[in-house]
């Protein structure tokens, strides 16, 4: 039996709401590839100076919310219930944050005075964090306390993103340069991508499912549509080498 409270974002009985998720869920699968196509061809060029590691964690966002999507039209097509998609999304929101940093890290790099910064201790909790959710959802399913890792992370991930993003934009070095452009659209792209897992929250404080759905599904489509600006900017960077 199919059931509303087990995977998102199957709505029973509720044929308007499947059929918005189905197109925001193509929509994304394919810019979503788009996206990592044009990261790798960025990548192949070694532009920015920030060497394969930026190029590769773009590839590895887009692909991760491909996998959330695919998984979710597997979800609206099929009788399977896959709670553990969620995961891929969370994992995309965290590999977009690590992006951030890199992107800021090559305009501001770690000086002596840096010697105690811990973020790459910070980056390995938060590839544990992900492998709990993925592992916990894949086992138990949505259980509160699983969707309750999963929405706190959701919401480190874009605080940590978006500190490295807002820093890096206000750099009177990094202003009007490529890096500069590129964060501005990575950070929309990370915000949305994170409110969507972040809703989970909002169940577990007695907010009706159907209207957590609702909401989501707009925030679906929003990081598709800042996914589609973020590739054009790509494109561009392309071009212009």
């Amino acid at each position: 039996m199919r059931s509303v409270a087990v995977g998102l974002p199957y709505a029973d009985n509720n044929p308007n709401l499947t059929f918005i998720f189905f197109i925001a869920l193509t929509l994304l699968a394919v810019l979503g590839l788009r996206f990592s196509y044009y990261a790798y061809r960025n990548r192949q060029t070694g532009a920015l100076g920030t060497g394969e590691r930026l190029w590769e964690t773009l590839v590895l966002a887009g692909l991760f919310a491909v996998g959330f999507a695919l998984l979710g039209l597997v979800e609206l097509l099929t009788v399977y219930v896959l709670p553990f998609k969620m995961a891929l999304l969370l994992a995309a929101v965290f590999v977009l944050s690590v992006s951030l940093r890199v992107l800021y890290r090559s305009v501001v790099p770690v000086t002596a005075g840096d010697a105690a910064d811990p973020e790459r201790e910070l980056t390995r909790g938060a590839v544990v964090g992900v492998s709990v959710v993925f592992a916990g959802l894949a086992l138990v399913g949505r259980h509160p306390l699983v969707l309750a890792v999963t929405g706190a992370s959701a919401l480190g991930f874009a605080l940590a993103g978006g500190h490295y993003g807002r820093r890096g934009a206000a750099e009177a070095r990094v202003q009007g340069t490529v890096a500069d452009t590129l964060l501005r659209h990575l950070l929309p792209v990370l915000l949305f991508a994170a409110l969507v897992p972040a809703l989970e929250l909002a169940v577990l404080v007695g907010l009706d499912r159907i209207v957590v759905l609702h909401v989501q599904v707009v925030f679906v489509i929003m990081t598709a549509t800042t996914l589609m600006t973020a590739t054009i900017k790509l494109r561009q960077n392309l071009a212009g080498l």
